[in-house]
Formats: structure tokens, C-alpha cells, sequence
């Protein structure tokens, strides 16, 4: 069964026991999450979309790892001032794993 679920605002495609990065979702390793908003579910031929979720769908999850994401880097040049800001942060996040899909 595959499903489309939305956290924090993005959309990721997911299947069973997989393993998916994800913006910080508060909770210690090992603990469980379920994602509500699931936008749509395919199981074998049966495809169901929502508008603008899936009624009674479900997403469970597990919290894997919770670390900060490579460094991103934003480097700025203006060439005719002769001026160059470098700046680079990173993101918090969390590795979820998949345990069910329900719906």
C-alpha cells in the first residue's frame, strides 16, 4: 500500500517500512506519530484521492533519529560593488519510519 501524507506542510509519497527525513517532529526516538492528513492511498488497483483529505486514513509512524541536516550554504555577490556575504545554517530534523497505513 502506498500513500501521499502531508507533515509540516510537505508532501511526501510513502510505502511500509520506509524510512523518510522530514522537518523536527518533537517526541524521543522510539516514539510513535500518525499523520492525519493523508491526501491519497493506492492499494493495488484501488486508488482513493482526497478532497482534500482521505476520510478515516491513517499513517502511523516512529520516530528513528532525530539530527540537523547538512550544511547549507547562501553565498551572495555583487560583482559591480565588489561586495560577498557568505552565510549557512542547518535544518533540524527527523528520520520517521513507516509502521502502518491504514485506509
Amino acid at each position: 500500500m502506498i500513500a501521499v501524507i502531508e507533515l509540516k506542510g510537505k508532501q511526501y509519497r510513502v510505502e511500509q517500512d520506509q524510512v523518510i527525513r522530514s522537518l523536527r517532529i518533537e517526541g524521543e526516538v522510539g516514539a510513535k506519530v500518525s499523520a492525519d492528513r493523508v491526501l491519497a492511498t493506492v492499494d493495488g488497483d484501488t486508488v482513493n484521492i482526497g478532497q482534500p483529505v482521505v476520510d478515516k486514513a491513517k499513517v502511523d509512524l516512529e520516530i528513528v533519529r532525530q539530527a540537523k541536516s547538512p550544511k547549507l550554504d547562501i553565498y551572495t555577490y555583487s560583482p559591480k560593488k565588489r561586495t560577498a556575504r557568505h552565510q549557512g545554517y542547518r535544518e533540524e530534523i527527523s528520520y520517521l519510519r513507516v509502521k502502518t497505513i491504514k485506509g
